[in-house]
């Protein structure tokens, strides 16, 4: 190719250059330009504040709407409670000696006591030293079992006073037993006041590792429930006889278990105020036909007669 010929292609191939470079660029920009558009960048995270802000504000949104929401649908919206029905209180009323000429007691070697000791002379008694309400079933007293007694003779009042001997047994099956006992006195005894006397506690000196009052109240507390306040009724005796402790009052007793002889008439006394007002019972017109008055001072005890009930 001679001179003339490069030279011509140089200036053309410049100029083809030069005219279309503008075009060049400006698609190249364009191109860039879209690309950026289409990246996705997240949104910048909020700060614990703005968080919390924009809860509440979520909160307040979604409160508002449920609001609304419980307004224009009236009372159904709102969680309705179920009624509460107030538990039944004794009303318990001071009564003489005859309130009891109907009753009969079962238990332990305590009521034991109540019926040797005791001043309810009419009363009838179904107790022995070591009974249990495991064992009930199986005791035998002047020929009588407890099922023969409450199915041959109709009472007005049974009082029942069981488990001192039961405390180290399993509590689930010392109840279930108990509510049995209850619940044949209710089919039998159909018209009779029932009530289930607390366990008596022991002095401070003669708890164990198994027989201790903490075991003896959660006993009692499982037979508590047992009460219904129409028909059987739970009654303790522990608040007469009681230390400042929760234990048996040490002056109170001569093994740590049993009252002493002289105590049995205290608890007589406190039973004659606690009784149930019905149309057949026999109350006194005087509240104070009986003055339970515990004996703690030191000269009295030393004066009364060393003697205990029977052992358990």
């Amino acid at each position: 190719m001679n001179k003339f010929k490069q030279n011509l292609y140089t200036m053309l191939l410049l100029l083809t250059c030069f005219v279309a470079s503008p075009f060049i660029f400006h698609k190249i920009w364009k191109t860039s330009s879209d690309a950026k558009k289409t990246v996705n960048v997240p949104p910048p995270s909020l700060s614990s504040s703005s968080q919390t802000e924009a809860d509440s504000s979520a909160s307040e949104s979604s409160d508002a709407s449920q609001s609304a929401t419980g307004e224009a649908s009236g009372d159904a919206a709102q969680p309705q409670n179920p009624a509460q029905t107030p538990e039944a209180v004794p009303t318990f009323a001071q009564s003489d000696i005859s309130y009891f000429d109907d009753a009969l007691f079962i238990g332990d070697s305590r009521t034991v006591g109540i019926q040797e000791y005791g001043i309810f002379t009419n009363s009838d008694f179904f107790c022995s030293v070591g009974m249990s309400a495991g064992n009930i079933d199986n005791e035998n007293i002047n020929g009588t079992t407890f099922e023969e007694l409450i199915k041959s003779k109709q009472y007005g009042k049974v009082y029942v006073m069981l488990g001192i001997n039961e405390v180290g047994n399993d509590f689930q099956f010392t109840l279930t037993k108990y509510r049995a006992i209850i619940e044949k006195l209710k089919a039998h005894q159909t018209n009779a006041t029932i009530y289930i006397q607390a366990n008596l506690h022991v002095s401070a000196a003669s708890e164990t590792n198994v027989i201790n009052n903490a075991n003896i109240n959660y006993l009692n507390s499982l037979f508590a429930e047992l009460a219904d306040n129409s028909k059987v009724f739970y009654i303790d005796i522990n608040e007469i006889y009681d230390d400042e402790n929760g234990c048996l009052t040490a002056a109170y007793t001569a093994d740590g278990v049993h009252p002493l002889a002289m105590y049995y008439k205290q608890w007589c006394e406190w039973l004659c105020q606690k009784t149930v007002v019905t149309n057949t019972s026999s109350e006194t017109a005087d509240p104070n036909y009986y003055q339970v008055e515990p004996q703690s001072d030191a000269s009295s005890v030393q004066n009364a007669p060393e003697q205990t009930a029977p052992a358990e």
